[in-house]
């Protein structure tokens, strides 16, 4: 009988593992890449909803690709332990793994679409954002929190892609969020600004 426990035991471990799917070629293997915006975790296994608690790795950490999976990948943030971000709600909002790869980690730093502008010369420099409000903006981003003015892809950096089986498009005037497992919180947005934010 203990023999049939071990067994059945041993059963149930491999079927969790192969759930996640097999490793599989791609090019994002072994990559260097940086995130495109802040993510949460409270254990090593996060899910694409990345809920709004947690430990933090800011936008714009680097990051290592250490394997792709069908329905998972796990990478080496910097100055993090390994983690591993599953696509697990994303497939009901038509989500693929290839987009949740490419959405979330960038070739390219984020940090640089924060620098600031420098201001317009002439006699009219009504057109330039200050210096100050730069600041403030990058700052929030930083803290994860997301006021009106903002840009989508401020708000991105700052919270994430909102989960694709409640914001199936971007393109939607509200965003929805999950602040935990229990609490949902909403972006608005008219075109490209947000106008108000539902906690």
């Amino acid at each position: 009988m203990g023999r049939a426990r071990a067994c059945a035991a041993v059963f149930v471990i491999v079927a969790a593992i192969a759930c996640k799917g097999p490793t599989v070629p791609n090019p994002m293997n072994g990559e260097t890449r940086y995130t495109c915006c802040n993510m949460h975790y409270e254990k090593p296994e996060i899910s694409d909803v990345n809920y709004q608690k947690g430990a933090l790795i800011p936008f714009g950490t680097r990051v290592q690709i250490l394997e792709v999976r069908r329905e998972s990948v796990k990478f080496q943030p910097t100055g993090h332990p390994a983690m591993t971000l599953v696509l697990k709600y994303g497939k009901d909002g038509g989500l693929t793994m290839d987009q949740l790869l490419e959405r979330t980690f960038l070739r390219d730093d984020p940090h640089a679409k924060l620098a600031k502008q420098a201001p317009k010369t002439g006699k009219n420099p009504k057109g330039a954002k200050p210096a100050a409000a730069d600041e403030r903006t990058r700052k929030l981003i930083e803290q994860g929190v997301v006021e009106a003015g903002m840009t989508k892809e401020q708000v991105l950096m700052a919270k994430g892609y909102p989960p694709a089986h409640r914001t199936p498009s971007l393109d939607s005037p509200m965003w929805t969020y999950w602040e935990n497992r229990w609490v949902t919180s909403e972006v608005y947005f008219d075109g490209d600004k947000v106008v108000r934010v539902s906690r």
